[in-house]
């Protein structure tokens, strides 16, 4: 465990992968010791992880610096914490802190009580993954398809190098 406590504490944010889904990022807190992340079910502009809630288990994955490769990998069980017990209230006081960039923060805490869940990570001892001992199954997948285009005509200069004439001395 103190492996675990270790690498997180190198990490602004984790990969998370349930249910046997793509891997999806997420900001977390730690939170007396428990590491807690919100999970929007819906749409909204919170964290969305559908289903995690109710997934039981998840994998974590803890990026190094620069993010281009694993730092350490492990398991984790998912538990719920019920909206306005007094372990929800600590860990929203702390996520509320830790969370860039947030909209309504008058309205946040009532908002996170019907529209998200706060969900604890608790490590179950298996590291999937650390130094010295990583998987070498490949990782890259197909994008995820999306509606997104581009505006107008492609820029002129796309994947032409543009020549610099040699300086004269």
């Amino acid at each position: 465990m103190t492996e675990i406590a270790g690498v997180m504490k190198k990490a602004g944010l984790v990969w998370l992968a349930w249910g046997g889904g793509r891997p999806a990022p997420a900001w977390f807190a730690n939170v007396d010791g428990q590491y807690v992340v919100l999970a929007d079910a819906a749409d909204s502009a919170e964290q969305p992880l559908p289903g995690l809630a109710t997934a039981g288990s998840a994998q974590v994955v803890v990026p190094a610096k620069p993010a281009t490769s694993r730092l350490a990998s492990w398991t984790a069980t998912v538990r719920r914490l019920e909206p306005g017990t007094d372990e929800w209230t600590a860990a929203a006081l702390v996520l509320r802190t830790d969370r860039l960039n947030a909209a309504g923060l008058d309205t946040q805490l009532e908002r996170w009580k019907t529209e998200a869940d706060i969900l604890v990570l608790e490590p179950t001892g298996e590291i999937t993954e650390a130094v010295g001992r990583y998987d070498a199954t490949p990782r890259a997948e197909t994008p995820v398809g999306t509606s997104a285009t581009t505006r107008g005509k492609a820029p002129i200069t796309l994947h032409r190098r543009i020549r610099r004439r040699p300086k004269l001395s």
